[in-house]
């Protein structure tokens, strides 16, 4: 869907109209940025309670912190230049700032990425700022020569300080000789065309009143404050129209190339603006009160915000809020889409309003897609030599190809029969698309996504990293790594096939999901995944040495007049064992191959009188064909598992299938608690 679209713009609205609501905001002005572009922009409620008078996109508000980064990019500037280095202690700009030190004796000088990456060190103080904007020079001179207390030792944690901006603020006026508020506004403001951003009030009928919900009625904050030395940190005024200039000018610096580079601040300094530096916290959100939640982290830049996102990616941001105003800008650089709100309450919450906003988008399917990574030339060159080489060996060639390490790290010959056992299965391969991790990494996809060579370049350009991948090959992990389970296993032999390419990519999103479901219990064993098509011993009758030889023998005259297996998954359920415990499954599909391969073995065993299983009481008509999600260890409470239930019942596998190329027999219970792998066998049949 396009986001610009009315269908896209009205949920939007409905987003804010919500949170005006919420934060019993008397007016809401939002805008959609996209490529540069304000693409939709509307204005909710009033700018005056008592009046009509709806806010658009340039009606003016207290941006409050959103400042910060504009005192950031002016720092930048001087960055840019050479006269300000971020590692610097912060004194060798202010001298006066040398006796502050952080709590401990061990702690390091103060510096100006310590101010503006906020592990400064100094407590949050967003209340005291807030009253002390217009803070005189004379003031701030007052302040840094009393100096500070600190919460933590500078650059050990994330602690958001206002009163650090104020300092950043004297940085730029020793270097710049100059304030910062002329700083930005002669180098940012006006190059960028943001003529309705200013540092004091903006006189006009145009200006949302401030307002603050008290005693269930809208009453008037007083007369915002005026210009200062703490101003730096959260003393503009700006309206949504400028501020889509803002955040496409921060969109602008991705992604890196060779473009002219003329705008006010360099491409590379605004990205170093926008890299989580001080990690903050990770937590779970809900980004939409009635959504799921998800774990997100948090990150702070130079005067922005992070969020690392499994969903949306890496969004920057920045709230602003004081004493009448809350607002906030969001945007996804990768996608070059933005979010800007701004309201006339005290601290009204626009960063959550701006984060649904965004959620909203991409349930609508009208996000960008975020841009795939560019293989360097040396890696697509790589790629398809890499298919050449698999295709026709030679040990020339692949010295050619690799990197000096990488015959080092495993032989030629076997690499070479890892490549030759890919073209015998599958035929000669042609390179049907380059999966990008980074431009200098990335795995070459051939036989219809069933084999991947993934390849790694180093320094000079040559494959450090290769490995040829069939997906139809089984993993040789054990099956069962649990100590204690291990211990208690009778001396028994089990057939498995193990599930390989698009049913194991599945297996592993349904273990997922169900071991997310059941939450911390009850305790559960995770067995590698696999589908038993017979057991052998147990308890009643451990299996001897002699019976282990019997039924390899039997398994591998089977496995040769039986062809290669499909394994489709049909629904996912639950089987009740005897102790009452539950199994959370995949069932597979019993109608065809796999059926008539497990009726097979069975009667073979049975004709040889081979020891049975507890499991032979189903009969081989009545088995069904599983793969185990997990092995509970006790029944989750009813709150647990009647959900989970419900949803494996209901939950589409959407017939995920793959074959299988070969049996594996496994054996427990030799008394010392492993397990012995007693075979592989080729299904030729």
């Amino acid at each position: 869907m396009d986001p610009g679209s009315d269908t896209a713009l009205e949920a939007l609205d409905d987003v804010f109209a919500r949170w005006a609501i919420v934060e019993r905001a008397p007016a809401i002005a939002w805008g959609l940025i996209r490529e540069g572009e304000l693409i939709g922009a509307r204005g909710l409620g009033t700018l005056r309670v008592g009046e009509d008078a709806r806010p658009d996109a340039t009606s003016v508000f207290r941006i409050a912190s959103m400042t910060k980064s504009f005192t950031g990019a002016a720092l930048m500037t001087l960055v840019v230049d050479g006269a300000v280095r971020l590692d610097e202690p912060v004194a060798t700009y202010v001298p006066e700032l040398a006796s502050w030190r952080g709590p401990t004796t061990d702690g390091p000088p103060l510096t100006v990425r310590h101010l503006v990456s906020m592990e400064s060190g100094l407590p949050t103080d967003d209340p005291w700022a807030d009253r002390h904007l217009d803070l005189s020079p004379e003031g701030m001179d007052a302040l840094i020569e009393a100096g500070a207390a600190f919460s933590w030792t500078p650059g050990t944690a994330f602690e958001y300080s206002n009163l650090g901006w104020g300092l950043v603020g004297r940085v730029i006026e020793r270097t710049a000789g100059t304030t910062p508020q002329r700083l930005v506004t002669e180098r940012l403001l006006g190059p960028l065309g943001m003529t309705n951003t200013t540092w004091t009030r903006p006189p006009g009928a145009n200006v949302a009143e401030p307002y603050r919900w008290q005693d269930d009625t809208w009453v008037a904050e007083p007369e915002p404050l005026g210009d200062g030395t703490i101003a730096p940190m959260g003393g503009l005024w700006s309206t949504v129209s400028d501020l889509a200039r803002w955040v496409t000018f921060f969109c602008d610096a991705f992604p890196p190339r060779d473009d002219r580079d003329d705008r006010p601040l360099a491409r590379w300094a605004r990205r170093e603006m926008q890299q989580p530096r001080r990690m903050d916290r990770i937590e779970s959100v809900r980004t939409r009160p009635s959504g799921p939640a998800r774990t997100v982290a948090f990150g702070y830049g130079i005067g922005l915000s992070m969020r690392l996102d499994p969903r949306l990616g890496t969004s920057v941001s920045h709230s602003g809020g004081v004493p009448g105003y809350g607002s906030h800008m969001r945007w996804l650089p990768d996608r070059r889409m933005g979010v800007v709100a701004l309201s006339n309450v005290t601290y009204g919450g626009m960063g959550a309003a701006c984060a649904e906003a965004l959620e909203v988008l991409a349930d609508l399917d009208a996000l960008p897609a975020s841009p795939s990574h560019a293989a360097a030339p040396a890696l697509r060159d790589a790629a398809t030599r890499a298919i050449e080489l698999v295709n026709h060996w030679s040990d020339d060639a692949a010295r050619a190809l690799f990197a000096d390490n990488v015959e080092a790290d495993e032989a030629l010959g076997r690499r070479a029969k890892e490549a030759a056992d890919a073209v015998a299965r599958h035929g000669a391969l042609t390179l049907e698309s380059l999966d990008v991790e980074t431009p200098q990494r990335g795995d070459a996809i051939a036989a219809d996504g069933l084999v991947k060579i993934e390849l790694e370049l180093n320094h000079e350009g040559k494959v450090q990293w290769w490995f040829v991948q069939d997906r139809t090959k089984p993993s040789d992990a054990p099956i069962v790594t649990d100590p204690t389970t291990l211990r208690a296993l009778p001396r028994c032999a089990y057939v498995v096939l193990r599930p390989t390419a698009d049913v194991l990519d599945a297996f592993e999103r349904w273990q997922g999901e169900v071991l997310d479901r059941l939450g911390r219990e009850p305790p559960r064993v995770i067995a590698a995944p696999h589908a038993t098509l017979k057991a052998f011993g147990g308890s009643a009758a451990p299996l001897t040495s002699a019976d282990e030889e019997r039924i390899a023998a039997l398994v591998e005259a089977w496995a040769a007049a039986t062809p290669p297996i499909e394994l489709r998954a049909t629904s996912l359920d639950a089987f009740e064992e005897d102790d009452g415990n539950a199994v959370p499954v995949a069932l597979l599909d019993m109608s065809a191959g796999l059926g008539a391969a497990l009726r097979d073995l069975w009667d073979r065993a049975g004709a040889a009188s081979l020891p049975t299983a507890d499991s032979d009481r189903f009969g081989a008509d009545g088995w069904k064909g599983h793969l185990s999600l997990c092995y509970l260890r006790a029944r989750p409470h009813p709150a647990i598992w009647e959900p989970l239930h419900a949803w494996l019942r209901l939950h589409d596998t959407r017939g995920a299938a793959a074959t299988s190329y070969e049996a594996e027999l496994v054996a427990f219970g030799d008394g010392d608690g492993v397990e012995r792998r007693l075979g592989r066998y080729p299904l030729s049949g």
